[in-house]
């Protein structure tokens, strides 16, 4: 019941916000993000300059060279600021199925019924929101570092081992390197989380800091859902946390562990006329490296792969849509402690929900 009412008021959030932001956040190339931002908000009375390597110098934030390049000789500071694209609050909100700015793949919502009475749900959402970057260094700025919050639910009652994991994460998040400089880039956040499972009786307290690997042209090119070329997005994944296990199942010892996860997830995009297509897979393992006597050691291994079809409106020629609905098809093995999955060996056919 609690569950039910926790989605709702997700639900209702996301709701009350139909759009939260554009694709062009997650840019990490510079005239690709600006590009992206002109076919949103169109293009500003004086063209950019293009941009190679980093935006900023050692002499003068990046914000403030971008709006110097983009205003008309003896412009005033009101007739700059008039010419930004305005930026409304929804915009810093995005729907995922994990927390956090670098989680990349749809919410999931499955829900299956047999006779008249047992009906049985998958749910894994997660809303994050970006707050801003006030107070972090200047080289965080300019590698677009900002602080988010995050809450999240992982409930899987059609397993024989259901899970209702529900959380709250609060980090900061942004990349680490420039891609045009250095030919990659780090996606990081870093961020203390709080996780609940009521079906297992636990609860746990901890910090962590997660990372992905960003090679721009190798192992990221394109751009999804569109007409055009095909695109991929290969993202490998790692992290390392340090977990206060306050609540545990009867029979077990509460302490501390601490340990680390490695991955890899995947995109593939065929573009042309099969554009609505988009074929994933992911992998990731997790273990417990450091433990308190008494504990139990932990180790997850899960496996997901399958086949979405969006349902977004348009033709895939223009920008992609703010909310991008899509049906799938999806083979999940395995079980994930760090996020509350319980083990499941199932193949599942659910709405998955992306805004960004």
């Amino acid at each position: 019941m609690r569950t039910s009412t926790f989605l709702l008021a997700l639900s209702s959030t996301f709701s009350a916000a139909f759009v939260f932001a554009t694709p062009c956040h997650d840019l990490v190339d510079n005239n690709q993000r600006l590009n992206c931002y002109d076919q949103w908000f169109g293009k500003p009375d004086a063209a950019i300059p293009p941009i190679s390597g980093d935006v900023s110098d050692a002499s003068a934030p990046a914000a403030a060279k971008v709006a110097d390049a983009s205003a008309p000789a003896g412009a005033d500071a009101s007739a700059v600021a008039a010419a930004k694209p305005e930026h409304h609050f929804w915009q810093d909100f995005a729907l995922r199925d994990a927390p956090g700015p670098n989680a990349t793949n749809p919410a999931v919502i499955s829900v299956t019924k047999s006779g008249d009475e047992n009906s049985s749900s998958l749910v894994q959402a997660a809303l994050t929101w970006r707050m801003g970057n006030k107070f972090l260094p200047q080289q965080l700025h300019d590698w677009g570092w900002s602080w988010y919050s995050s809450i999240w639910a992982n409930h899987n009652s059609a397993s024989s081992s259901p899970s209702n994991s529900r959380g709250l994460q609060v980090g900061a998040a942004g990349t680490v390197f420039d891609a045009d400089r250095d030919g990659f880039a780090l996606g990081t956040s870093a961020n203390f989380n709080i996780r609940q499972d009521k079906a297992a009786d636990t609860l746990t307290q901890g910090i962590a800091v997660d990372t992905r690997l960003i090679v721009p042209n190798l192992l990221v090119s394109g751009q999804p859902y569109t007409r055009g070329r095909m695109s991929w997005f290969v993202y490998p994944l790692a992290g390392v946390y340090v977990d206060h296990l306050a609540e545990v199942p009867e029979g077990q010892t509460s302490g501390t562990a601490a340990g680390g996860y490695i991955g890899i997830q995947g995109d593939y995009y065929p573009g042309g006329y099969l554009w609505r297509l988009k074929f994933h897979a992911a992998s990731n393992a997790a273990k417990d490296l450091f433990i308190n006597p008494g504990m139990n050691r932990r180790f997850s291994r899960l496996t997901r792969f399958g086949i979405d079809y969006s349902l977004a409106t348009g033709n895939g020629s223009g920008p992609r849509q703010p909310i991008v609905p899509s049906l799938s098809l999806e083979r999940i093995i395995g079980d994930n402690f760090l996020d509350g999955t319980a083990y499941i060996a199932e193949t599942v056919l659910s709405l998955k929900v992306l805004t960004n």
